[in-house]
């Protein structure tokens, strides 16, 4: 087994330790939050019946927003560039 060593800050490690159960250790511990963190999402399959006309909708909205979040992140990088350069 490979170790690691990670350094915490004292509120993250009394965190992480109010996590543990018994003599559990600090790797299992971050182990099964992980685990616990990470959403199984097969779970939502199928939960939303949609019509074909709803879907697009809301694939056309999705694409749109991510259109607009990517003009908006770009304009900013060039923003800092100039700012920085």
């Amino acid at each position: 087994m490979v170790i690691k060593s990670l350094t915490i800050t004292e509120e993250a490690y009394n965190s992480l330790k109010r996590l543990k159960y018994g003599d559990e250790s600090f790797s299992k511990v971050i182990i099964r939050v992980a685990k616990e963190k990470k959403p199984d999402v097969k779970k939502y399959f199928g939960i939303l019946r949609s019509s074909k006309t709803t879907t697009e909708e809301w694939i056309n909205r999705i694409k749109k927003n991510r259109n607009e979040f990517d003009k908006h992140f770009t304009d900013r990088q060039v923003r800092l560039r100039r700012v920085g350069g």
